[in-house]
C-alpha cells in the first residue's frame, strides 16, 4: 500500500506530515494538525472560506446522486470524456496525476494506465469516501480531502493535474491556476475538461429561469435534489480570452483546446431539469444512436469561426514550461 505522507505536505506551509496518533497527521513546521477518516486524510486550511465550506456541504449531501445529476453515463458525455482520458492513459509508467473535484471517481475508473498513481482529492469528503468505495480498478490510488486553491503536494512534483466541470466551483480560478504551476514538473500537463461557456449564463439560463418562474414548476413539482451548489449560482463561465488570461498570469502554455457541444448543450440542459423532477426509475435517456447523430452535427457547426465559440463546453490542455 503507498503512503500517502509521500505524496503529501501540509496546505499551509508545503512542510511535511507525520503520523501524530493513528487518526491524525501533524505538519512538522508549523504545527498544523489534521484528521484521518476512514483512511482518508483531510488536508483543508484551519479557516476555510465560508464559500468552499458551502460547497463541501453540498457535495456532501449529493455526493450518492452525483452521477443521476449530471448524466456521466450517457454517451454524449463518454465520448468527451475519453478524449481527455486518452492524455492520462499515455502518461509515463510511474507518472503521479492528481485529480482535483474528482467526485465519486468515475473518471480515475476509466483510466487504463496503471503503471501511474492517481491521487484524487475533493473538498467534499463524502464525494471523496465515495470514490474510494467505488475504485475497482487502481491499486495505486491515493485518497484525500483538500482545497483546490491550496494543493498538499510539494513544488514540481507532480506530471500531471486533471480538473474536470470543478474549476467553475471555486471562488478564485486564477489562484488553482497558479498552485497547478507550483506542483506541475516542467513539462507537466492540466487537463482541464467540461467547463461551461460564458454565453449561457447571460442568455440562455436566465432565459429558463424566466419560463420556469412563469409556469411556476417548482410550486408542483419538487425536485428529488437540493438545489444547484454555491459555485454553480454564481459562476458565469469562462470565455476563451478567461483561459488565455489564467494561461498568461501562471505561465502556463496552451497545447490543445477543444469546443464542445451545440444542440446538446441545449438538450442536456433541459433534460436534467425535466430528470431532476422524476424518480430515478422513469428518467428519460436519448437513445444513443442519436446523440451520436447530434455530436456528429454538432462538431460541424463548431467547426465554423465565430459561431464556434457559442459551445457550451471547454476541454483545453496546457503545459509548464
Amino acid at each position: 500500500m503507498i503512503n500517502n505522507l509521500d505524496f503529501l505536505v501540509c496546505p499551509e506551509c508545503k512542510s511535511q506530515l507525520h503520523k501524530s496518533t493513528g487518526t491524525e497527521l501533524q505538519c512538522v513546521k508549523c504545527s498544523n494538525k489534521y484528521e484521518i477518516k476512514d483512511e482518508i486524510p483531510i488536508l483543508l486550511p484551519p479557516n476555510l472560506e465560508e464559500f468552499k465550506v458551502l460547497e463541501a456541504s453540498y457535495h456532501d449531501q449529493e455526493a450518492h446522486h452525483y452521477a443521476e445529476i449530471n448524466m456521466i453515463n450517457s454517451y454524449h458525455v463518454t465520448h468527451y470524456i475519453e478524449k481527455y482520458l486518452n492524455i492520462v492513459n499515455t502518461l509515463d509508467k510511474n507518472s503521479i496525476l492528481l485529480e482535483v473535484g474528482s467526485g465519486d471517481g468515475n473518471d480515475a475508473n476509466l483510466i487504463n494506465n496503471s503503471g501511474i498513481t492517481v491521487i484524487q482529492s475533493d473538498i467534499s469528503f463524502e464525494m471523496v469516501k465515495l470514490a474510494k468505495d467505488n475504485n475497482k480498478v487502481n491499486s495505486k490510488t491515493v485518497y484525500v480531502v483538500s482545497d483546490a486553491e491550496k494543493i498538499p503536494c510539494n513544488d514540481n512534483s507532480l506530471d500531471a493535474i486533471m480538473i474536470v466541470a470543478t474549476l467553475h466551483h471555486l471562488p478564485s480560478p486564477i489562484n488553482f491556476f497558479k498552485e497547478a504551476r507550483r506542483v506541475l514538473s516542467p513539462g507537466g500537463l492540466l487537463i482541464i475538461g467540461f467547463e461551461p461557456n460564458s454565453w449561457p449564463y447571460f442568455v440562455f439560463y436566465p432565459f429558463i429561469r424566466f419560463v420556469k418562474k412563469i409556469i411556476r414548476l417548482d410550486r408542483y413539482i419538487k425536485s428529488k435534489h437540493s438545489g444547484v451548489s454555491i459555485g454553480d449560482s454564481e459562476t458565469e463561465g469562462f470565455s476563451y480570452s478567461d483561459f488565455k488570461l489564467f494561461l498568461n498570469e501562471s505561465n502556463l502554455k496552451l497545447v490543445k483546446i477543444q469546443r464542445i457541444w451545440f444542440l446538446l448543450g441545449f438538450i442536456h440542459t433541459i433534460l436534467s431539469i425535466i430528470n431532476s423532477k422524476l424518480p430515478s426509475d422513469k428518467i428519460i435517456k436519448i437513445p444513443t444512436f442519436i446523440q451520436k447523430i447530434i455530436i456528429y452535427i454538432d462538431e460541424l457547426i463548431l467547426s465554423i469561426p465565430i459561431i464556434r465559440n457559442f459551445c457550451w463546453h471547454w476541454t483545453l490542455v496546457a503545459k509548464k514550461k
